[in-house]
Parts: C-alpha cells; sequence; structure tokens
C-alpha cells in the first residue's frame, strides 16, 4: 500500500488538472461531461488519472476503470 498524499484538483474550461504533493508534475485530462445528480456533482474525465488505492482526491471522491469520474456533494461537503 503506498502512502497517501495530498491530491488537488483544479477544474478549468474544458480541462482537469491534476496535481500531488511530492512531485513537480501535474496530470492534465479533458472533461467528457459534467452532471449534477441527486444533490452531487460528477465530473468525467477522458482518462484514468487516479491510481488503484486512490479513492479521494482533496475535495472530490475517485473512481473508475478506465476513465476517471471525480463527485463531490453540491455543497462541497463530503463525496457523493
Amino acid at each position: 500500500m503506498k502512502a497517501e498524499r495530498s491530491v488537488t484538483v483544479s477544474i478549468g474550461d474544458g480541462v482537469v488538472t491534476i496535481k500531488r504533493d511530492g512531485s513537480s508534475t501535474a496530470t492534465v485530462a479533458g472533461v467528457l461531461g459534467r452532471v449534477m445528480k441527486d444533490g452531487a456533482e460528477v465530473v468525467c474525465l477522458d482518462r484514468l488519472v487516479h491510481q488503484p488505492y486512490e479513492t479521494e482526491f482533496v475535495g472530490w471522491m475517485v473512481s473508475g476503470a478506465v476513465t476517471t469520474l471525480l463527485s463531490r456533494s453540491v455543497n462541497g461537503e463530503g463525496a457523493a
């Protein structure tokens, strides 16, 4: 199991930037779509940007096997 590192998410116009603490590189992915459902915001990315052991980024839950899905509650507290 890997040590947990803080991972921050920045959402821009059609792109998401993922930055991991302790790394000088950033991962950029395109946004395929954004959906508001059941009090949650879900952002679908065009590639897999999380590792199998990662389930949460700062403010976001992450999931997906082929592409990454980012989800969070609308009010920003907790996850979907």
